[in-house]
């Protein structure tokens, strides 16, 4: 009998003893993860578990005190967030980040100079932008916004402009796509249509987002992290994580029983 041996994986996007300080407060500890190409990752924990300051630091938001982060095994942490992103990784943010005085397509349009040979001006005239226009209508039909490319942003609904954030961080064809808490503040409509538009935009990509909703997590992610006070608490699969006692008592509590 002939064994076959497994596929072998390789790691998108690590982080290697992410130590980072805050006038002596130390808001991520010696944290270390390994994400896994192709993988769609969450990262939990409650309130001030340095969520948000290790993303910042995956994404070059951040230099850590100590500590690295690797990107398909090239260190990263000590470059500008602009040149992670020619790099391959991309990020959406908590609080929106869209022109609301644009249209849904100017916004995209506008995103799309960064890795063209255009000129990275705020000042060029629409007019010249429009050989990217064809790219623009695509992403717009991938996150689902093809209907609504004339409207302002402003207009948009709460939901809308998540789905547009995320075109947004599409148009630079990142390899690694990090969300940050990509249902926050949904109804049960919205957050629907936010799980089915990780789905799609996962497909050929890794994906790590930060997300409270438990239901989302179970639903979406292949694997989690969880901290608490800066260190990782845990990691695996959901479904092994929820059961693990340490992670009931630190943060999913009687939601890991339902």
């Amino acid at each position: 009998m002939t064994l076959t041996a497994p596929a072998a994986t390789t790691t998108a996007l690590e982080a290697r003893n992410l130590v980072k300080d805050f006038k002596g407060f130390r808001a991520t500890n010696d944290v270390t993860l390994g994400i896994q190409e192709g993988e769609i990752h969450a990262i939990i924990g409650p309130n001030g578990a340095g969520k948000t300051t290790l993303f910042n630091l995956l994404s070059g938001f951040l230099r850590p005190t100590s500590g690295e982060v690797h990107l398909f095994g090239e260190r990263i942490d000590t470059l500008q967030p602009f040149q992670i992103v020619r790099r391959g990784l991309s990020r959406s943010f908590q609080i929106s980040s869209v022109f609301p005085s644009m249209t849904v397509r100017e916004n995209v349009l506008v995103a799309l100079q960064s890795p063209s040979s255009l000129p990275m001006q705020f000042w060029t005239p629409l007019s010249r932008l429009e050989d990217l226009g064809p790219r623009a209508d695509q992403i717009l039909a991938d996150v689902g916004l093809e209907g609504a490319q004339g409207r302002l942003a402003a207009d948009l609904s709460h939901g809308e402009k998540r789905q547009l954030e995320i075109g947004i961080s599409l148009t630079q064809d990142p390899k690694v796509l990090l969300l940050d808490e990509p249902t926050s503040g949904m109804g049960s409509e919205g957050i629907a249509r936010v799980i089915e538009l990780v789905r799609q935009v996962a497909k050929g990509r890794t994906v790590v987002l930060v997300e409270h909703n438990m239901s989302v997590v179970a639903e979406l992610t292949d694997r989690i992290t969880v901290l608490q006070y800066g260190s990782v608490l845990a990691s695996g699969k959901y479904d092994e994580v929820r059961h693990d006692p340490r992670v009931i008592e630190a943060y999913l509590g009687e939601e890991a029983h339902g």
